[in-house]
C-alpha cells in the first residue's frame, strides 16, 4: 500500500541554513511494520495536490506544531506555540480534500485537530490556560510511559483493538473544542477532552489525539490504515 505521509519541518544549522522537510522515524517503523510504502508529502502548489493524492491508498496526517488559530476565526492567545502557515495550508488542503473524496485517512495528535479544523470545528489554543489541569495531557515521562487513561465512547475502527477504557501516551496541549460537522468523537479524557473521532459515511477517516507511533503494541492503530486503503483499492 502506498501511503502518503504530510511532511514536518526542522530548521537546519551551519553554512547553508534553511528548512529542511521531512518525518520522524517512529512514523516510518510503525508504517512499515505494517507493510505501507510511503510517500513524503512537502508543501507545494495546491493544484498539484489532487493528482497527486489519487494515486495513494491512504494518507497520514502526523504531529508537529500547533494550528493557526486563524484557521479557526480566533486570536491566538498568550500560550499559543509555534505555528507553521506552509504545514497548515498543505495539511487543511490534503485533510479536506480526502473527507470529500473517500481516501483512508489517519490523523495523530496535530493530525486530529488539522482534521477538525478542515471541517469546520475549532481548537483549544491552550488546555491548561483554558480550564483544563486535573488530566497530564502534555505528560513529562518519556515513552513508553502512558500518560492517562480514556474511554471509548462510541464504535469506531478502535474497538477492534482496545478495551472500552485503556491507557494513552499524551504529548499535546491543544486540543479539539467544537467538534466539526460530521465528525463523531468515539474516546474521551477523564476531563471529557475528545481523543479519538471518526468522519460518518467515510470508509476511513480516524483521528487520535495521542501517539501510537511510539508504542509498538499499538501499532495496530497502522494496521487499520493499511487495511482501509487495501479495501478501497479492490473496489
Amino acid at each position: 500500500m502506498l501511503i502518503g505521509v504530510t511532511s514536518q519541518s526542522r530548521n537546519t544549522e551551519g553554512l547553508f541554513r534553511t528548512r529542511i522537510w521531512g518525518l520522524l522515524e517512529p512514523y516510518v517503523r510503525a508504517l512499515e511494520s505494517q507493510g505501507a510504502s510511503i510517500v513524503i508529502l512537502p508543501p507545494q502548489a495546491g493544484d498539484k495536490l489532487p493528482a497527486l493524492l489519487h494515486q495513494l491508498d491512504g494518507v497520514l496526517l502526523p504531529g508537529g506544531v500547533d494550528v493557526d488559530p486563524a484557521q479557526f476565526g480566533e486570536e491566538p492567545i498568550p500560550e499559543l506555540g509555534e505555528v507553521s502557515l506552509e504545514r497548515d495550508t498543505l495539511e487543511l488542503f490534503v485533510a479536506r480534500y480526502t473527507a470529500q473524496h473517500g481516501i483512508p485517512t489517519l490523523g495523530i495528535c496535530r493530525g486530529i485537530q488539522v482534521m477538525n479544523v478542515a471541517l469546520g470545528g475549532s481548537l483549544y489554543q491552550d488546555l491548561p490556560a483554558q480550564g483544563f489541569r486535573t488530566v497530564q495531557h502534555s505528560q513529562k515521562a518519556e515513552p513508553p510511559v502512558l500518560g492517562h487513561g480514556l474511554e471509548q465512547t462510541g464504535q469506531s475502527p478502535l474497538s477492534k483493538l482496545f478495551a472500552p477504557r485503556f491507557r494513552v501516551n499524551s504529548y499535546h496541549h491543544q486540543a479539539i473544542k467544537d467538534l466539526a460537522p460530521g465528525l463523531r468523537a468515539v474516546a474521551a479524557a477523564p476531563d471529557g477532552i475528545v481523543e479519538a473521532v471518526v468522519l460518518e459515511d467515510h470508509p476511513f477517516y480516524l483521528g487520535v489525539q495521542w501517539h501510537p507511533e511510539l508504542l509498538p503494541e499499538q501499532w495496530g492503530i497502522f494496521h487499520l490504515l493499511i487495511e482501509a486503503a487495501a479495501g478501497q483499492r479492490v473496489r
